[in-house]
């Protein structure tokens, strides 16, 4: 009787510290990078934790400076955009989330590495490195 009584308090606490653990984002370091490339598009979708977010807005208006995607890393974009060199992709960000395809067709050879550094600058920096 008292071996079962245990084994269930026991369950029951290793559970109750799994949702916590889970809710609190304690072990959220979950990140899903995906590249799609074919003739036409480049496509850069991330998934990451949303205490991320700054880190990756920063890092966005960095690399399209002296353009800016507005004013926080709390605002949501669903755009397309173009640069003063000429490049245009679509953005689509909000917090914890972010989409980055860019057309081929309608940019040049330097605009396509433009934005393919940065997306691979960003996974670099959802990965831990700088």
């Amino acid at each position: 009787m008292k071996t079962s009584f245990f084994l269930t308090a026991f369950c029951i606490l290793g559970l109750s510290i799994y949702l916590v653990w889970n809710m609190v984002g304690i072990n959220n370091h979950d990140i899903a990078i995906s590249v799609s490339e074919n003739d036409d598009t480049y496509t850069f979708t991330a998934s990451y934790n949303a205490a991320n977010n700054q880190q990756v807005y920063d890092y966005i208006n960095k690399n399209i400076s002296p353009d800016q995607l507005g004013n926080s890393a709390n605002d949501y974009f669903d755009v397309t955009t173009s640069l003063p060199d000429k490049t245009t992709f679509y953005i689509k960000e909000s917090p914890g989330k972010l989409k980055i395809k860019l057309d081929k067709r309608r940019n040049s050879t330097a605009s396509y590495y433009r934005i393919k550094n940065m997306c691979e600058g960003i996974k670099r920096l959802l990965a831990g490195g700088r």
